[in-house]
């Protein structure tokens, strides 16, 4: 019985978490399910966007990170 391949195991073929056997019936199925391919597409094309928005912290966020944790009082445990 062949394995249904779904949405799921596209997106874990795009990280790299499919085994040898898992990523050949993935790229079969890419070969003649229009549908998988165009998932496969989108989430590459989205995937690349985010990429590039390169989202940085701002440093009022990171001074208030800074700031909480130097009011932390920890016990020493020499």
């Amino acid at each position: 019985m062949t394995k249904t391949i779904t949405r799921d195991d596209v997106l874990r073929y795009i990280y790299k978490e499919t085994s040898n056997e898992e990523t050949l019936a993935i790229e079969k199925q890419l070969l003649v399910n229009a549908s998988l391919v165009d998932f496969y597409n989108q989430t590459k094309e989205t995937i690349r966007s985010i990429d590039e928005l390169r989202l940085e912290p701002s440093i009022n966020f990171l001074n208030n990170i800074v700031d909480y944790s130097g009011s932390l009082k920890f016990e020493s445990i020499s």
